[in-house]
């Protein structure tokens, strides 16, 4: 196909913050670029608590001036109680003060990064189902959707969980772990011990995760590792507390696609592997994945690299990074007595 025919130099499908970083980072190195992104607002979804280490990348890609004001709390460290007694892991300090985590609620978060992604000459598109994709040769030449197909010299899936290009292109998945599954949802109300620090909490019987994401909000995540569950479930510091959202879950079963990239295409964040939120990496993962892949696309497009070095080099480089968080998280589930996880 000439280069003349196509749409964008880079479709990206998704728009959370794996899409977000990628778009932001190819716009920025001149690329065109198109975001599909499926839903027409966006909704709650986890992961508002972030590390500090989020902040420097977060202000690279141009949403430093935005970050204290979309902060809805901030945190010196969390509370850790696993596998022994409860004690407080500050996150550190340097001459400027004490590191802090932070938490960001999702839709203004994901809603900003898009912002910041169309400022830098992005063409974000909202409410954009994708249907299908049309491959020759192990190649993405055409993405089908309910608004006509597009055409793109690269594709990046940022599709999450619905991992979009996996299925079309019969990519599988290697298991890691157990099958795990998340439940989490948020009540509203008053909790006095929360208000501090998030806290995780584990025994043998599985784990919690608590925090507070707003005034009068507040967000729990269980994974028990016999997976049974319980009806209108709530951490005992929140009982008494009003839903705020119903429960929902997900699969957190670790996995990496077995093929991470091919010769015109890149998968990132969740549609390329997961972890449990144990890892504590899920938001960051997702933003390094999106720039990573953007600069790999980036130097294939101006020939610095043939488009199998490309699919190599992001591949290996992605699965040093999991293997290495796998390896961790096991020694972390060691000290529960989890051996089908450690």
């Amino acid at each position: 196909m000439a280069a003349g025919r196509f749409d964008a130099d880079i479709a990206i499908i998704g728009g959370g913050p794996a899409g977000s970083a990628a778009a932001i980072t190819c716009a920025r190195r001149g690329l065109s670029v198109i975001v599909l992104e499926r839903d027409r607002v966006i909704g709650e979804r986890p992961g508002e608590t972030m590390h500090p280490g989020v902040r420097p990348i977060l202000e690279q890609l141009g949403l430093g001036g935005q970050i204290d004001a979309l902060a809805t709390g901030l945190h010196d460290g969390i509370w850790i109680e696993w596998g022994g007694p409860a004690r407080f892991q500050a996150f550190g300090s340097d001459e400027s003060g004490p590191w802090r985590g932070f938490h960001l609620w999702r839709p203004d978060f994901d809603t900003a990064m898009l912002s910041v992604a169309r400022q830098a000459g992005a063409d974000v598109r909202m409410g954009i189902s994708v249907s299908g994709i049309v491959e020759e040769q192990g190649a993405v030449r055409q993405i089908e959707t309910d608004h006509g197909p597009i055409t793109a010299r690269m594709v990046i899936d940022a599709t999450g969980r619905v991992r979009h290009m996996a299925r079309q292109l019969d990519i599988s998945f290697e298991e890691r772990s157990p099958r795990l599954i998340a439940r989490y949802g948020y009540v509203t109300g008053n909790c006095p011990v929360r208000g501090d620090a998030p806290r995780i909490s584990g025994d043998r019987s599985g784990w919690t995760w608590t925090a507070k994401i707003r005034d009068s909000l507040y967000q729990w995540t269980r994974v028990g590792f016999d997976d049974i569950a319980e009806d209108e479930w709530l951490p005992a510091e929140f009982h008494g507390m009003a839903p705020f959202s119903r429960t929902r879950g997900a699969d957190v079963t670790w996995r990496i696609a077995q093929r991470l990239a091919g010769p015109n295409w890149f998968l990132a964040g969740d549609a390329a592997a997961t972890l449990d939120p144990t890892s504590s990496r899920g938001v960051l993962k997702s933003i390094m994945t999106g720039i990573m892949s953007s600069h790999i696309a980036d130097s294939t497009l101006r020939g610095k690299l043939t488009p199998a070095q490309a699919a190599s080099s992001y591949h290996q480089w992605l699965l040093d990074w999991f293997n290495k968080d796998v390896a961790q998280m096991r020694q972390f589930y060691r000290l529960l007595g989890q051996s089908a996880l450690s």
